[in-house]
Order: structure tokens, then sequence, then C-alpha cells
């Protein structure tokens, strides 16, 4: 006796309201795929709200898309992972993973990002470049044309830019410097950018360049590729970096740009390493500044990167733009984040740097506490911040 095969059930029969029950169900992996039935099973999967998830994009020896909820752990993410051409990767297909393979993998990943983002209705968060050499220039073009000419993504919420290894720093610097979007935060770790060191072995590449306007950069290398023209140019609301091509002239010539309004008006909060060491005789010409008192003058800035976190600046040089807003310069080893009052050594380097005259010790608070360990050290005489309320 013969036995039938099982009936295969009649999914796309259900009425519309069971169907959806069914497919709210379901992990974004498997609405993507089922969205891509037919324009019904389109329409279908747009009407299933899923709350809080979020976009990435990962640019790496693939095309990555991440969709997730924020902040949460990884077990509650689902990756689209799209290679380029169709060579022989090892597929890892779990619940979680898709792989897909394209000979036109820079057309295809917009499709992608567009097809996610107009299912789920969810907000693109942002993307990590970490460019393979195996990525070729002919899917990055394509791709780059895509995301700049995109109506929808007038700026990059965040942009996490590294090399992972020797090779990756030109594609790197290509991809920076084609892309033509305003960026949130631009997070640029170690060893991201060209030094200047290997510029002059390679001159015919260039330094990494930003072409958008920038709300939040953050830098952790001593590599110096900030420059005058490239620190006004990206229009920074925060700065929060390492060593700068920055000389004391450029930062005066920075300064005046402010106060006469040609320049940054958005300055609320820069802290980074000029190129060499800090003379405010230099920094503050014809700046009008009022140097305050160190020892008296303590105000306080809430941190734009730790809400909890509160900067006790000492002293420092008020300068005033001509809409009558204040900006506070000085050396960042007077910012600090205790209540304790300063060291008498650090008062008397302020005294002797910034305002220019020597103290003795009578004219020193001796309520203001000794510090044996305390070094003005050549980083330190080259730290600079400027707050703006």
């Amino acid at each position: 006796m013969s036995r039938r095969p099982p009936r295969k059930f009649p999914l796309l029969r259900l009425p519309r309201l069971a169907l959806i029950e069914v497919v709210k169900c379901w992990n974004p992996i498997e609405i993507y795929l089922f969205s891509r039935v037919s324009r019904k099973t389109k329409e279908i999967s747009k009407l299933v709200k899923i709350p809080n998830l979020n976009l990435e994009l990962t640019v790496y020896n693939c095309y990555e898309v991440s969709m997730g909820y924020p902040a949460s752990c990884m077990s509650k993410h689902w990756y689209f992972r799209l290679y380029p051409g169709l060579r022989n990767y090892e597929r890892y297909r779990t619940e979680r993973n898709l792989d897909i393979y394209s000979k036109n993998a820079g057309k295809s990943i917009g499709k992608l990002v567009d097809h996610c983002l107009e299912i789920f209705d969810c907000e693109f968060r942002g993307m990590r470049v970490t460019i393979d050499p195996i990525m070729k220039s002919s899917n990055l073009n394509v791709f780059m044309n895509w995301i700049n000419q995109h109506e929808k993504l007038n700026k990059i919420p965040y942009l996490s830019a590294f090399k992972l290894k020797e090779g990756n720093q030109l594609y790197l610097n290509w991809f920076m410097q084609n892309l033509k979007k305003d960026i949130g935060v631009l997070n640029l770790p170690q060893n991201y950018y060209e030094t200047e060191r290997s510029m002059k072995v390679r001159e015919s590449e260039r330094m990494l360049r930003v072409n958008g306007k920038v709300d939040d950069l953050r830098f952790q290398s001593s590599e110096k590729f900030v420059d005058l023209d490239h620190l006004m140019r990206m229009d920074c609301v925060y700065l929060r970096g390492g060593e700068t091509s920055l000389t004391n002239r450029d930062l005066n010539v920075f300064m005046k740009n402010w106060k006469e309004m040609k320049a940054n008006e958005r300055m609320e909060f820069y802290s980074f390493d000029a190129k060499e060491n800090l003379d405010w005789r230099v920094i503050l010409e014809g700046l009008d500044g009022e140097i305050r008192d160190v020892r008296t003058v303590r105000r306080e800035y809430k941190s734009p990167w730790n809400k909890t976190q509160i900067f006790k600046v000492n002293g420092g040089v008020d300068i005033i733009r001509n809409d009558g807003k204040i900006a506070t310069i000085g050396m960042a080893f007077h910012m600090i984040f205790q209540d304790e009052p300063l060291s008498r050594e650090m008062i008397r380097d302020y005294q002797r740097l910034i305002v220019g005259q020597n103290m003795d010790e009578d004219e020193i608070d001796m309520n203001f506490v000794h510090d044996p360990e305390y070094k003005l050290t050549a980083e330190v005489r080259k730290a600079f911040f400027v707050m703006v309320k």
C-alpha cells in the first residue's frame, strides 16, 4: 500500500490577517526572503512591524548588513553577507546569517539595503569600513555612487573606519576621499589613516580627507592627519583626538576665524594635541583674550561623550566672538574631573606659560596641594582645548 506524500501547507492561501500573524513569528531573514517572492508577499511583509530594529553596514571582504536592536547582545542580531563574485567562499548559513553571492556586489548591496529599509521601516544607524583588497574597485565604485546619490541618506549617522592589516590603507583613503556625505560621528581608531612618513615613501597616494561636515570627530592616533584647512572644512561640533599638524600660528588663525564668525561656528568642545609646544604669545596674538585666574576660576562643562562626566576647567583664556559667544581655551592639564584643588606645580606652570610671569611661594595660596610626581612633559605642553558655552 503506497503512502501519499505529505501535502504542502498552502501558506499563500491563508486569509490576509492569518498570514500576517504567521509572518510575525519569523525573524528578519525569513521575512526578507518571504518579501522577495512576489509583490503580494512584499506588501504583507511591510505590514509586520518590528519595533526598535536598526540597520548597520560593514564593508570588509564582503558587504555585511546587520539588523538588530541597539545596545543588545549579539544573539539579537541577524546578518546578510553579500560576497563579490562567485568564488568558493566557506558558506556560513545559520538561523542568523544569510550568505548572498553576486557578480555585481556593489549594485546588489544598494538594492539589499534599500529593500530592508523599505520592508522593515527601520533606521540606518551607520557604517564600519575595513576594506580588504579582495574587494574589486568596480564593486566599490558602484557602491560609492549608490551611497553618494542616496537622497534619504543625506548624513551617515556613524562611521568607523580603520585598517586591519598592511595593504588596506590605500583602499580606506580612497573610500574617505570619495565619500560625499556629511557624517554624524566619525571614529578613526589608531593606525587608520596615512602617516606623514609613509606619504614620503608613496607620494602618489594622498592622506585621508573628509569631504563633508562632521558633527563628532574622534581619533586616537598620534598621526598628523588634521591640518588647519581640514579642521575648518569639517566644521566639527565636537573633536577629541591625538596629535595634529596644527602649529601655534594655525591655532591663532583658527581662533581668529572663529572670533570673526568666518569658520567653525558650530564648535562646542575640541581637545587635541598641537604639532609643537603651545606658545601662548603666538596663540593669543590679536585675540584680546581675557586670562582667568587659575586659582579662583573653575567652571564646569558636561562631557559630550559621557553625560555623567563633568570637566572641571581651571582658569583658561576667554575669547569673545563678534556675536557675544565666549570660548575658553587653555592647556588640557588644567582640565580635571575631580573637585580637588590644583597642585602648586600646575599653578606655577600656568602662570609661567599662559600669564607669562613667575610666582614665588608667597603668591601661591597654601591651600593648594604639593604634587611631587607632577611633570610638565612635552606631550602635556602640546595638549590644547577649547570649550564654547
